[in-house]
C-alpha cells in the first residue's frame, strides 16, 4: 500500500499563520495525518478492490450459469411430470367413464 503524501509541517505552519497556536497547529496536523493514513484510499487500494470485485463477479457469473442450467433441467422435468399427470388424468377419466357405462348397462 502506498502512503498518501501529507506534509504535516506545512499544514501546521499554515494553521499558525492563520492564527492557531503552535500546539493547536501541531495537534490538528497530527490528527489530520491519522485520518489520512487510516481512512483515505489510495489508487492501489482501489485497484486491489477492483480486482477483488472483478473476481467475485466472475465467480457469481459462473454460479449464475450453473443455476440457469439447473433451472432448465428442472423445467424439463416439470414438463415431463405435467405430461405424465395429464396422461394419468385422461386414463383415469376414461376408466371412470367405462365403469359408469358398464354400470348403466348392467342396471338396465
Amino acid at each position: 500500500m502506498t502512503a498518501v503524501v501529507f506534509d504535516t509541517l506545512a499544514y501546521a505552519e499554515r494553521l499558525e499563520a492563520a492564527g492557531f497556536t503552535a500546539e493547536q497547529a501541531k495537534g490538528q496536523a497530527h490528527a489530520l495525518r491519522e485520518i489520512v493514513d487510516n481512512q483515505i484510499a489510495t489508487k492501489q487500494d482501489i485497484a486491489a478492490l477492483d480486482g477483488d470485485v472483478t473476481t467475485k463477479l466472475a465467480g457469481m457469473s459462473t454460479k449464475l450459469a450453473e443455476m440457469s442450467t439447473k433451472l432448465a433441467e428442472m423445467s424439463t422435468k416439470l414438463a415431463e411430470f405435467k405430461t405424465d399427470l395429464i396422461k394419468w388424468h385422461i386414463g383415469t377419466m376414461l376408466a371412470m367413464t367405462g365403469l359408469i357405462v358398464g354400470l348403466l348397462k348392467f342396471l338396465h
